[in-house]
């Protein structure tokens, strides 16, 4: 199997790495080219006395290189993807460094399953019910100040809201973070930026925008103090919602979903030096959705994942919630997609039906996947001073599309025809991420950065 252009590109950790890897991807930079069966590997002259050895596994994908890169995969990797994918890589037997590290990449994954599968160490439940009282106690007195600081807010009014410097919306997010509620210090973090956004296609004004913000921060809140009178699945999903964290004990005992997974898209967001991709998958079979999120650092790299457009076949474990979406990687593996296009397209009706469901179930949701099929893209009348916008539509309604860089070349590929759309829904407008016609998958890029939309499949 080889990947595309388009799937190696969307593997790289940011913009810097894709472009220099695309420097690499010279065949005439490199020498003792070759593969066997998924594995490719070769060398390249680097800055030292001696060529740096590079090797991927592309139905990982996963790659390693001895240039002293800390960015995974690095640029030669990339690179030797990138060769592979002009021109498949001709058949040989692995040099004595490959296949070491073939070998131990099965080791590691055998020695994975034996721990898996050993007796879990017996747990101090008393030191552990104290640590999970004191973080409550933490929690509550957080969420004593986050309420005074709402009220405040509203008595102040909206209007005198969007005065106020970022410094005022930081403390209070600070002091969440103190109070171990990430979750809700983030939303807050996030709200001069809907005050600060000019009035655009999909968009509510910003003080709709802030005021919808803000109930749904209040919701979060409140469930939070009264978490023992929600359903199990709700209850988890607000608990998810504040920022507390789901334990190895809880995921080990979380049932297998199997499936064929279609890779939609990869989606990447960066804040304070911290990179968060998130892989959303749909069940073939079940139509199942699922949202796989990592987060990765400069020391930390962000783990393998199929790439867009690839299929998983295997078994997801979903986190507690209701309804589930955040999901990790079980056993399976990575391929080529059974069939092209987007699986689990439905109406724009259903779309909406969807998101309300989801609000109705989880109130504080602020986005939603969604699938469509069959809709038709165009232009909304102009909104504000001449600026252009754009919605997804059918016979059962359409929806606006969130303004982006990258829709020009979005509507450049489905030139006017019927096709499918994955996207997020925020009950205003729908951020595109993949597009299908014609038999073929299209991902937005994982960084705005790219406004080319890429052929994944």
């Amino acid at each position: 199997m080889s990947l595309t252009t388009a799937q190696i590109l969307d593997l790289a950790p940011d913009a810097a790495s894709r472009k220099a890897g695309q420097d690499q991807a010279k065949p005439q930079k490199w020498s003792g080219l070759g593969r066997a069966g998924t594995v490719i590997w070769g060398e390249i002259k680097g800055s030292g006395a001696s060529p740096y050895r590079t090797v991927a596994d592309l139905a990982g994908p996963a790659s390693k290189c001895t240039c002293p890169s800390r960015k995974f995969p690095c640029k030669h990797g990339l690179g030797l993807m990138l060769v592979d994918a002009a021109a498949s890589l001709p058949e040989a037997e692995p040099p004595d460094w490959v296949a070491a590290w073939s070998k131990g990449r099965e080791s590691r994954a055998a020695a994975a399953e034996t721990k898996a599968a050993a007796p879990a160490k017996p747990v101090d439940e008393k030191a552990q019910a104290k640590r999970r009282q004191a973080r409550e106690e933490k929690v509550a007195a957080a969420l004593d100040e986050l309420d005074l600081w709402l009220r405040d807010l509203m008595r102040r009014g909206l209007a005198a809201a969007r005065a106020e410097p970022y410094a005022f919306w930081d403390r209070m997010a600070g002091r969440l973070v103190d109070g171990q509620a990430p979750g809700l210090a983030r939303r807050v973090r996030a709200l001069p930026g809907l005050i600060a956004a000019a009035p655009q296609a999909g968009s509510a004004r910003p003080e709709a925008a802030l005021g919808l913000a803000l109930g749904r921060i209040a919701l979060l809140a409140r469930a939070a103090r009264r978490l023992d009178a929600l359903a199990p699945g709700q209850a988890a999903g607000a608990r998810a919602a504040l920022g507390y964290p789901v334990t190895a004990e809880e995921m080990a005992a979380r049932p297998d979903h199997a499936d064929d997974w279609a890779v939609l898209a990869h989606a990447i967001e960066e804040e304070d030096r911290l990179t968060a991709r998130s892989v959303w998958l749909v069940g073939r079979r079940t139509g199942a959705l699922a949202q796989v999120l990592d987060y990765g650092t400069a020391g930390s790299p962000l783990p393998p994942a199929p790439a867009a457009g690839q299929d998983f076949c295997g078994a997801l474990a979903f986190q507690p919630g209701d309804p589930p979406l955040r999901a990790v990687f079980r056993d399976g593996r990575a391929g080529p997609a059974a069939e092209p296009g987007l699986p689990g397209g439905g109406s724009v009706a259903a779309a909406r039906d969807a998101f309300a469901a989801a609000l109705a179930r989880s109130p504080w949701t602020e986005r939603w996947p969604v699938c469509l099929a069959g809709v038709r893209l165009g232009r909304l009348p102009p909104v504000g001073a001449g600026a252009v916008a754009f919605a997804a539509g059918d016979a059962t309604g359409c929806l606006p599309l969130r303004s982006d860089p990258r829709l020009p070349s979005l509507l450049a590929v489905a030139g006017g025809r019927p096709v499918g759309l994955f996207g997020l829904h925020d009950g205003h407008g729908l951020s595109p991420l993949a597009l299908a016609i014609g038999g073929r998958l299209y991902a937005m890029p994982a960084e705005a950065s790219q406004a080319v939309l890429l052929q994944v499949a």
